[in-house]
C-alpha cells in the first residue's frame, strides 16, 4: 500500500501529462480522410487499424494484373467492387476515426489511474519514512474501527422482541411460531 500512495500525483500534473499523451496517440480528422485518397493501398483501414485493411491492396494488385493480361473491360468490375467498398468507408471514417480515439482515451485514463488518497491526506510528513507512516496510518484505521464497534449494542442487551413501543420487531419465523399457537389455542377453546 505504501508504494501506491507514493505514485499519486499530487502536484497538478497528471491531467496534463495525459492530455500530451493523447494528442500524441490519437489519430488526426485530416491525415485519416487524406489517406483515404489512397484508398488503392487501404492506407486509411491501415491508419486507424480497422480490419481486412489487407484487402485493399490485394484487390487493386488482382485489377492491376486483370488490366494487364485481359481486355480493358475484364477488370472493370472489380474495379469497380473497389470504387465502392472505398465510398462505403468514407461514409464510415468518421465513426472509425471517434470510436479509435475513445478507445485510446480510455486505455490512456486507465492506465494512469492510480488508487485514491485516504481521507484526509495531506502528502508525506518530512519527518517521518514510508514505513513510519504507514504504521501510523494503521494505528488510526484500526482506532477508527474501534470506535464503529464501540457504537453497536451487543446482542445480550437488545430490547425485548414484541409489538409494542421500544420493542424489538419480531423476525418472520417467530410471527410464524406465534400465529401457529394462537391458531392451536383458537381451536383447543373452540373444541
Amino acid at each position: 500500500m505504501p508504494k501506491a500512495w507514493e505514485k499519486l500525483d499530487l502536484h497538478g500534473e497528471g491531467l496534463q501529462n495525459l492530455q500530451i499523451r493523447l494528442q500524441k496517440v490519437q489519430k488526426n480528422r485530416r491525415t485519416a480522410y487524406l489517406s483515404w485518397l489512397a484508398f488503392v493501398v487501404g492506407a486509411h483501414r491501415f491508419y486507424l487499424q480497422q480490419p481486412l485493411a489487407w484487402a485493399y491492396p490485394l484487390a487493386s494488385l488482382l485489377v492491376l494484373i486483370l488490366a494487364l493480361t485481359l481486355p480493358w473491360y475484364a477488370p472493370l468490375g472489380l474495379g469497380l467492387l473497389l470504387l465502392l467498398a472505398a465510398l462505403w468507408d468514407l461514409q464510415h471514417l468518421e465513426d472509425w476515426l471517434s470510436h479509435y480515439n475513445r478507445q485510446q482515451r480510455m486505455a490512456q485514463w486507465f492506465a494512469r489511474q492510480s488508487p485514491p488518497a485516504p481521507k484526509g491526506f495531506r502528502g508525506r510528513p518530512e519527518n517521518l519514512n514510508a514505513e513510519e507512516q504507514w504504521e501510523e496510518e494503521l494505528q488510526n484505521y484500526r482506532k477508527m474501527k474501534e470506535s464503529e464497534r464501540a457504537g453497536h449494542q451487543p446482542v445480550n442487551k437488545l430490547p425485548p422482541r414484541g409489538f409494542g413501543p421500544g420493542q424489538r420487531r419480531l423476525s418472520f419465523a417467530e410471527q410464524e411460531r406465534l400465529l401457529t399457537e394462537i391458531h392451536k389455542k383458537k381451536s383447543k377453546a373452540e373444541e
